[in-house]
Parts: structure tokens; C-alpha cells; sequence
């Protein structure tokens, strides 16, 4: 009994609305009155896929009929394209899976074909031809027609490219490559052969591995050939356990499924034998006696350059040191000239000054008085030392030729020798700008006055005999002791600014003699004044003493306050050990400081440190 199944589909049509639908519906109110209509314009790959195939349709049911005609593409087909996981697998290449039976055949030995895989299409025609020809059954004895369907076979195979592809990817090869370390001597015996047989899998020519007659141009291409080696090999019948069947009866999404399934095993295949290629070509390139020498050459090369580099830097340092030690040589030497000429010079000043002391000694000018004043009759021995200190030798030699050609005959109260000595002294004191008791003056042209005219005018200064006959009261010498602390040393026209605070009683003259005399006045003694002594003599004599300075160093400022003996009586060791105390104590701010440097310096006292440390602070002004 049969049991017969009938299906009706009905079909209903979707109900069109229109424009005026739309006009009938309820208007809304709150937020979804807001919302604003838009266009969207299609786009994208899966719309002009979609797009494609619509057309398609349309052109086929156009054409009268339900399926699409002969010669129209499927876009959504893989075959020969593209496929759905985006693999490009060559023009018009498939997948073909072939019996085991026609894997087991020699299909090139059938059809005649010496050459094999190297056959040509056109050959594989000729030969099939010509063996159907052979193996027809009406030619056949007992008329069988085994032999005819083998051949009938053979082209199916060989005149397929897919399947011709398969079936030579299916035949025995030899995938060994060398090890990565191979002799120089058996480089070519190895991997000659190798790179040969795989030459076969290439889809362009590939060049030969070559001699060691190959040049590097060569060998390099050759290796750049084989790095960008594309395989046309089929590995479908190494997988074929696992690749899916696809079934014309499976719908389209099962299609891609599956095809995207057996893409992905072959795509795994083709990485590795793209890796197997290339560990070919790197143990190749690594392990070719050509490519090493030239690596040894290349090697060498740098070497070389790199000896030579540093050859010339080393040179150039020898250089750069020899002309530094020249330098230094040359430095040293004029060093030693420049000292040689000093103490040369030096020499002869000192001599030059013996001579005129004992020039005027002998003519009875020679003043030993340990004063610093210009007189017109004589001639006082600090000048001359004050001189001879800051004179050259050639202000030295003008200086004795001067005085001894100049008359020693007393003309009146001047001696004309001793005018030019005094000249002479002035107009050093306007070059240097310091005067001989160590103070600053106003540098002013200097002109040569004729030792007539000198010898005519009338000498302003007087003679110390006159000077210290003036009487000085008790009263004059408090005022002289205000007058010296309120103009210290440094200050210009000192003496000048003195004496007008002193009521113009005495001159400059007569103050810095009176000063002078106060000075060498011993501590606790009086200063006679009329024959009376005066009990406040030590107080000026210690204020004086920080407005002058000694006759043999007259270059050099006085200390502001202090005994002159007292801040300049210092030895070698304690100078040292105030330094060290000032260095170890320059950020120290308190009032003690000097209580603490004093304690590091050997005999003196908190004051004298401070004293002493202005004195040097003044000395470094000037």
C-alpha cells in the first residue's frame, strides 16, 4: 500500500501602503513628536553583493525563464575567484579530490608521455589522440575496452588543469632540504638538487643555484627570486580526511561554510610549505662558501676602515697633544725670558738706584729722613726707594742721567738737580694715578717746567725745621684727630679737605708732618706742643696710622682702623691660618666669627684678625 504526500503552497502578496496610509494615522505628541525622518543610502560590500545577485535574478526570470541561464556567474560563487574567507586562489582553481584508485596510476605512462609533468597541453592531446586511437575496442582482439576507458581516464585527468594540478601534487616527492650546517665542499652536491626539485612548484621560472663562477649579482637575484616564491602545489590529497564534501543539493550558506572550512586547512598547508621553502633559502644563503667569502670580505673591509679610523683619530690626538706640548714649551719658555728680564731688569734698577744714592750722597743732596716730603735743597731717601720701585728701566735711567747732568749748585734756597728729582716724582705719580703715600689723585697733563723757571718761582712746601717749629695747641690736636676720622684714608685731596677743616692754621704740609710725627709718637706718650705735652696723642696717632701707610710700600692703602705695626706684623704661618678660619667661617653670620677665627690664628687677638682682615679688604680696593 502506498501513502501519497501532497504539499500546496498558497502564496499571498504583503500589503502595499502608500502615502495617504500614513495620512490616516493618529499625530503623536511628547518626545516622538520630535522625531525627524532621514535618509539612509545603502552601501557597503554586502549591499552591491546583494545588488549584484538581484540583478541577476531579474535578468534571468526577464529572459523567460526560473533559473539563470548558461553562461551567467553565480557572484556569490567562490569558484574561481576569491572566497568567502577572502583567499585568492587563482584564476579558475578548485578543489578537486581525486579516487585513490587514480592516484595509484601512472596517467603519464598510459598516454606515452616521456616527459611527465614537464608535458605540455598540447602534447597531452596528441598523445591521447594517438592512444585512443591504439586502444579502441574495435581494434582490440577480444574487443575489450579496459584499456579504451583508462585512456578515456587519463585525459580526464590530465586535460583538467584543476585535476592535472592534484594529481601532480599527489605524486611522490622529496620534501627533505639539508641540515644548516653543511661543508663548503658538499654545499653544491646538497642543495643544487634541492632547490631543482623544488623549482617544479613554482608558478614563475626560477634560476638555478649555479657555481662558484656565479657572480654576486646573480646569486643575490637568486635568492631574491626564491624569497618571493609562490607555490601552485595542491594539497588536497594530503587532507583529504579533512575536507568536507560539498553536495550540489546543500544550500548556498552550508556551501560557504564548508568552503571556508577546507580554505582554512589548505591556507595551513600553504604556510608550511612557504616555511619549508624559506628555511631552504636561509640555510642556503647562510651556509654558500660565495656569500661567506664575501660576508669575510666585506668584514675585512670594515676592519680595515675601522683600523684606519682609528689610526687617523689617534693621530689626529698626537697632533692635537704635540702642538699642546709646543704650546706649553713655547709658554714656559717666554715665561722664564719674561721672568729673566724682570730679575734682569730688576737688577739693573737696583743698581741704577745705588748709583744715584751714592751720587747724591757724594754732593751732599742725600736726605735720610723717613719722610715722603718734596724739598727743594735735598733730597729725602723714601722718594728715591718709592722711585726706584715703580720706575723701568728706562724712567731709571732717565732719572740718574737727569740728576747728574743737572747743576748741584745752590741757587738761592733750590738746587736745580733736586727740582728735576721732584719733577721727575710728580710726573710718575700723574702716570700711575697714585701718589707716593699710596692715595689716589687726579690724573692732570703733566708738562716739563725748565729747571730756570723751577729755580724762579718760590717753593710752596717749607723745610721740616720749619714745620715742626709751628706750635700745635691741645685744642689743634683734637681737631686734627676729628679731621683725620672724618676724611680716612682713600679719600681724595685728603690732606687738602684736612686742612681746611682745620681753619687753614696749618698747610698740607704742616698736617702730614704733624701726622707723621704722631704716628712714630710711642703708645702712652704725649705730643708736645709749645714744649707741653699733650695726653691725647696715642688716640690720633692709631686714627692716623689708618690713613697712611709706610714709606716702603707705598702702593697699598692703609688699614681704616688699627695700629699700622699691629695689622702689618703678621707671619707667614698666621696669614695661612686667617685664611684657613675666613674659608671654613664664609657663611657664618653671627657676631662671634671672628672670636671663632681668632681662635685658629697663633698669637693674635679677635681685633686684630678683624684689622687685619680690612687691611686686606683695602689692599684689594686699591
Amino acid at each position: 500500500m502506498s501513502t501519497t504526500t501532497a504539499t500546496l503552497t498558497l502564496s499571498a502578496p504583503l500589503p502595499v501602503i502608500t502615502s495617504s496610509d500614513f495620512a490616516k494615522l493618529p499625530a503623536f505628541s511628547g518626545a516622538a513628536a520630535v522625531i525627524k525622518s532621514s535618509t539612509c543610502e545603502p552601501v557597503g560590500s554586502i549591499f552591491q553583493r546583494r545588488l549584484e545577485l538581484q540583478q541577476f535574478l531579474e535578468r534571468g526570470l526577464s529572459e523567460g525563464g526560473d533559473t539563470p541561464k548558461k553562461g551567467h556567474k553565480d557572484p556569490n560563487s567562490t569558484e574561481g575567484g576569491t572566497s568567502p574567507t577572502g583567499t585568492r586562489e587563482g584564476k579558475n582553481k578548485k578543489t578537486v579530490k581525486l579516487s585513490e584508485e587514480d592516484l595509484e596510476v601512472d596517467w603519464y605512462d598510459l598516454l606515452n608521455l616521456p616527459n611527465a609533468e614537464g608535458s605540455s597541453e598540447e602534447q597531452v592531446r596528441t598523445a591521447y589522440r594517438r592512444r585512443c586511437l591504439e586502444t579502441h575496442p574495435d581494434k582490440q582482439a577480444d574487443k575489450s575496452d579496459e584499456l579504451f576507458k583508462k585512456v578515456q581516464r587519463a585525459f580526464e585527468i590530465l586535460g583538467d588543469p584543476d585535476a592535472r594540478r592534484a594529481y601532480d601534487s599527489s605524486r611522490p616527492f622529496d620534501d627533505t632540504i639539508p641540515d644548516d650546517k653543511v661543508s663548503e665542499e658538499n654545499f653544491y652536491e646538497f642543495f643544487g638538487p634541492v632547490f631543482e626539485r623544488n623549482k617544479k612548484w613554482s608558478i614563475h621560472p626560477l634560476p638555478s643555484l649555479g657555481d662558484e663562477t656565479t657572480t654576486i649579482k646573480n646569486i643575490e637575484r637568486f635568492y631574491d627570486s626564491w624569497l618571493h616564491f609562490h607555490s601552485w602545489r595542491d594539497f588536497s590529497h594530503e587532507c583529504r580526511d579533512e575536507l568536507e564534501n560539498i553536495d550540489e543539493g546543500m544550500c548556498r550558506e552550508e556551501k560557504r561554510f564548508y568552503q571556508r572550512e577546507n580554505d582554512r586547512v589548505l591556507n595551513q598547508m600553504r604556510r608550511q610549505e612557504q616555511k619549508r621553502v624559506r628555511t631552504l633559502v636561509d640555510r642556503a644563503r647562510t651556509n654558500d662558501p660565495r656569500l661567506r667569502k664575501k660576508r669575510e670580505e666585506e668584514e675585512a673591509k670594515r676592519e680595515a676602515e675601522k683600523r684606519e679610523r682609528e689610526a687617523e683619530k689617534q693621530r689626529l690626538i698626537d697632533e692635537h697633544h704635540r702642538r699642546r706640548n709646543e704650546q706649553l714649551e713655547a709658554e714656559r719658555k717666554a715665561q722664564e725670558e719674561q721672568k729673566r728680564a724682570i730679575v734682569d731688569a730688576k737688577s739693573i734698577v737696583k743698581t741704577i738706584a745705588q748709583n744715584l744714592f751714592q751720587y747724591l750722597d757724594s754732593v751732599s743732596l742725600l736726605d735720610r729722613t723717613k719722610t715722603n716730603m718734596l724739598l727743594p735743597n735735598v733730597v729725602r731717601q723714601p722718594n728715591i726707594q718709592w722711585f726706584f720701585s715703580k720706575a723701568n728701566v728706562e724712567e731709571a735711567e732717565e732719572m740718574l742721567k737727569t740728576v747728574t747732568e743737572a747743576s748741584t749748585t745752590p741757587e738761592g734756597t733750590d738746587v736745580p738737580a733736586v727740582l728735576e728729582f721732584n719733577r721727575l716724582i710728580e710726573e710718575k705719580e700723574q702716570r700711575i694715578g697714585v701718589s707716593r703715600y699710596g692715595e689716589p689723585i687726579k690724573k692732570k697733563p703733566v708738562t716739563a717746567v725748565p729747571v730756570a723757571a723751577a729755580a724762579a718761582e718760590k717753593p710752596k712746601v717749607v723745610a721740616k725745621e720749619v714745620v715742626a717749629a709751628k706750635s700745635w695747641s691741645e685744642d689743634d690736636v683734637i681737631l686734627l684727630q676729628k679731621a683725620i676720622a672724618k676724611y680716612p684714608g682713600g679719600t681724595v685731596d685728603r690732606w687738602r679737605r684736612i686742612a681746611v677743616m682745620m681753619r687753614e692754621k696749618f698747610t698740607e704740609e704742616e698736617v702730614l708732618v704733624k701726622t707723621k710725627e704722631l704716628e712714630s709718637a710711642p703708645k702712652g706718650g704725649g705730643i708736645h706742643t709749645a714744649g707741653t705735652p699733650a695726653p691725647d696723642a696715642t688716640p690720633v696717632a692709631e686714627v692716623a696710622a689708618a690713613a697712611t701707610t709706610d714709606a716702603a710700600t707705598p702702593a697699598a692703602p692703609a688699614a681704616p682702623t688699627g695700629d699700622a705695626t699691629t695689622v702689618e706684623d703678621w707671619t707667614p704661618k698666621q696669614q695661612k691660618q686667617l685664611e684657613v678660619g675666613l674659608r671654613d667661617l664664609k657663611d657664618y653670620k653671627e657676631k662671634d666669627k671672628f672670636q671663632k677665627v681668632a681662635a685658629g690664628v697663633e698669637g693674635k687677638t679677635a681685633k686684630q684678625c678683624f684689622d687685619r682682615y680690612k687691611f686686606l679688604c683695602t689692599l684689594k680696593k686699591s
